[in-house]
């Protein structure tokens, strides 16, 4: 996933301008409908994330990074109990409502949830990456 802009001018003060940087003491993943784009998502519009429904982002374990890149683990959010629509992007989030966006991705394939259904990112699927 690509660093928003929030996220990629925390980097950069803390390599460049000596500045603390206060890691998220959990970092939740959110999902957000066809119709968020991914500028909107960079920029930390929080634009139709699902919402209702059981939806709730859900919090994400990562490993150590090889090569500025590391896995997430198992990602499970609640049975939806109405539709949540289409899903298209998710983001790392640095809340676990509000809060801003750390980064940001297009899913592989956009996905359906209907109510009833569990969506879930498998151990590995979930990549951060600093690049």
């Amino acid at each position: 996933m690509p660093a928003s802009t929030y996220w990629a001018n925390k980097i950069y003060n803390v390599t460049y301008k000596a500045t603390n940087l206060t890691a998220p003491t959990t970092v939740y993943i959110a999902l957000f409908t066809s119709t968020a784009s991914l500028a909107e998502l960079k920029a930390g519009t929080l634009t139709n994330e699902v919402s209702g429904g059981s939806y709730a982002r859900t919090a994400c374990t990562f490993g150590s990074p090889t090569d500025g890149d590391g896995t997430g683990g198992t990602v499970t959010f609640p049975t939806a109990t109405a539709g949540w629509g289409t899903i298209r992007y998710a983001a790392a989030m640095d809340a676990s409502t509000a809060g801003n966006v750390l980064e940001y991705g297009q899913l592989t394939s956009d996905v359906t949830v209907n109510s009833g259904n569990t969506y879930q990112f498998n151990s590995g699927s979930v990549v951060a990456t600093v690049d």
